[in-house]
């Protein structure tokens, strides 16, 4: 039995770069994201990561369908979103909902909490009203806000409360998949625990499925079953969370979890530091796009693109080393 919800196959986005007022002219092109691929099955956490930049941000967006995509498909339960009709796209809307970064902004602040959560239901489900008031009053109860909080407004709450309204917000409609962008970076350290805690509880109850794009490496292995690391538009590895962590395989992965605070002071690590600065994503190296900063770079890495190696069932790498 096939439980993928999620099936992201070479997607790409090209920004073009403008000339002209009048008559304006593509004279290039920011490849913000060039030919990924993923999936992400029933149930677990996938967690994207890497630096600022590489196109975690651009994916998520390509996936909400905020952005339109240059090239290649996304499957939701083995259809196309991009080809699906206005009642699929409805269904589509309902089941991919969003927490995003930060909970100030998220979060309207003319609304009353029990709008806000009210919304989602409004343009998706058509419920009758009192079905709405209870499914408010549902959600708030589990994400552990008071059935009364729902008359306040936004700023009336803390941060870790706002992110616990969005998070109410999302479960609204009964998604099926839920993107987390960024969603305890904003937040105090003492609440991130809470929040994080929260989010894996919701998913054991109701058994959802999560996307998760983060630059925190501790939270992405405390809540990623799956991990894919992004570099400069390219996925390059993908792995188990504890695999990845324990055994990273591309040298870019093993730098990244070098510049990461360790989880004890006494653990002992080897410090990789990367010359050059990133490249540009207008222009980006030719061959392997790590190349210019590899502490492992061979000759042919500077001129042909390395290609996937499939090493276990939950392992991939694309690497010349492998």
């Amino acid at each position: 039995m096939n439980d993928t919800i999620l099936e992201v196959k070479g997607i790409t986005k090209h920004y073009p770069i403008v000339a002209g007022v009048v008559r304006t002219k593509p004279i290039g092109w920011v490849k913000a994201v060039d030919g990924i691929e993923f999936s992400i099955r029933k149930g677990e956490t996938f967690g994207l990561v890497g630096e600022s930049g590489c196109g975690k941000t651009t994916t998520t967006k390509l996936i909400l369908l905020l952005e339109e995509a240059t090239e290649g498909a996304i499957m939701f339960r083995g259809t196309d979103v991009f080809s699906i009709g206005r009642s699929g796209l409805r269904e589509y809307r309902r089941a991919v909902q969003a927490v995003f970064q930060d909970p100030f902004s998220s979060l309207n602040p003319r609304m009353k909490v029990r709008d806000i959560i009210e919304e989602p239901l409004v343009t998706l489900h058509g419920f009758s009203k009192k079905q709405r008031e209870e499914r408010i009053a549902e959600c708030l109860d589990q994400v552990g806000l008071p059935p009364g909080s729902g008359s306040n407004y936004p700023h009336e709450f803390s941060g870790g409360q706002r992110q616990r309204i969005a998070v109410a917000r999302a479960l609204a409609p009964n998604p099926d998949l839920i993107i987390l962008d960024e969603p305890v970076s904003a937040l105090d350290v003492s609440v991130r625990a809470q929040i994080m805690n929260l989010l894996k509880e919701l998913q054991d109850r109701f058994g959802l499925t999560y996307l998760m794009i983060a630059h925190d490496l501790a939270v992405v292995r405390y809540m990623s079953t799956r991990i894919g690391v992004m570099y400069l538009g390219k996925l390059v590895e993908t792995g188990r969370s504890e695999d990845l962590f324990n055994d990273p395989l591309h040298p870019y992965t093993e730098a990244l979890l070098s510049a990461a605070l360790p989880t004890h002071p006494d653990t002992s690590r080897n410090e990789i530091v990367l010359t050059g600065e990133v490249p540009s994503p207008v222009d980006p190296p030719s061959g392997c796009r790590f190349h210019p900063r590899c502490p492992k770079a061979m000759d042919i890495c500077s001129h042909i693109e390395p290609v996937l190696a499939r090493m276990e069932p939950d392992r991939e790498v694309v690497c010349h080393l492998w």
